[in-house]
């Protein structure tokens, strides 16, 4: 077991243009749970301990440069937790224009006999306002900034996108609001909700000004699980 005060690893990318913009920030990089991650070769070493490092989120939601800020695993781990980290995959930063954007975030990995040989990195520090803030950045999405980031996610998380950050507390906005109103069909909404954002995205499509909670996701779940 070893603590290291900073190592940095490059890792080079060639990426292509974001061809749209989302509309609604700022947000820091977020990252996709659902998409795939690379494996670790335990062998005979103790499974304790993390990695915390800090990662360069580009505009597309690659990893590019990781910066190793501890790291209290056994020898040999530091390599492949670096690239379990190079292979995460986010929803990149947003800044105050709605613009996808470069940015760096602090992120662990750690190494527990229930991670297995696929640990997840997850946020070092995590911010405790986070599902607060996203609460109020998803009132203010259009349906444009939706399909942005609907299509983003779905493309690395796929048929668990309905699982991810974003659609997750939007779901869950709309049982607290049929719930304020004194029904309580949250397991109803949970059921529906995969197909509800399915089609809240085909609707948004046609619709790229539209918002999207208060104009199209509730209208869905509100066909889906009638009052």
């Amino acid at each position: 077991m070893f603590s290291t005060a900073r190592a940095v690893v490059a890792f080079s990318l060639i990426t292509l243009p974001v061809a749209v913009l989302a509309q609604s920030g700022p947000a820091d990089p977020q990252i996709i749970n659902a998409a795939s991650k690379a494996k670790v070769n335990i062998g005979p070493r103790k499974l304790g301990g993390q990695l915390v490092a800090t990662v360069r989120v580009d505009e597309s939601g690659k990893v590019g440069d990781v910066t190793v800020l501890e790291n209290s695993t056994d020898d040999g781990f530091e390599p492949q937790l670096i690239k379990v980290l190079q292979n995460a995959r986010f929803r990149p930063a947003i800044d105050e224009n709605g613009a996808p954007v470069a940015a760096s975030i602090d992120m662990k990995v750690e190494l527990r006999p229930s991670t297995g040989s696929v640990p997840k990195p997850v946020a070092a520090r995590p911010d405790p306002q986070l599902t607060e803030k996203e609460k109020a950045r998803i009132r203010q999405m259009k349906c444009s900034d939706f399909r942005w980031e609907w299509d983003l996610i779905e493309k690395e998380a796929g048929g668990a996108i309905a699982t991810e950050f974003m659609p997750r507390i939007a779901t869950a906005m709309y049982t607290a609001h049929r719930t304020e109103q004194g029904e309580y069909v949250d397991a109803k909404v949970w059921k529906a909700s995969e197909k509800a954002l399915e089609e809240a995205a085909k609707r948004c499509g046609g619709n790229p000004d539209q918002l999207f909670w208060q104009d199209t996701f509730r209208v869905v779940l509100d066909e889906a699980v009638p009052k």
